[in-house]
């Protein structure tokens, strides 16, 4: 199931993360596009500055504070806060 909730959220990453099209260094910035649950797991498309568009888990990005009303906080714990409220 595709989640357009947090479609246009700013997020940045929490620390080193490898993907197929290449590392995304800790505080690198980006887009969210949608969020999608597959077997269990919730993987989150993100479209990065550096052009490339590339899933991460919620536990590797942080949204920004702007989106959240109070500090960053890992997407995964807002997004089960939205889901079951």
């Amino acid at each position: 199931m595709i989640d357009r909730t947090h479609t246009g959220y700013r997020c940045h990453t929490r620390f080193l993360v490898r993907t197929v099209k290449g590392d995304l260094p800790r505080g690198s910035h980006g887009t969210v596009v949608y969020e999608l649950e597959n077997l269990g797991r919730v993987l989150i498309l993100v479209h990065w500055d550096t052009g490339m568009s590339v899933p991460v888990f919620p536990d590797e990005i942080e949204i920004e504070p702007e989106h959240l009303g109070h500090a960053a906080s890992p997407i995964g714990e807002s997004l089960s806060h939205a889901r079951s409220g």
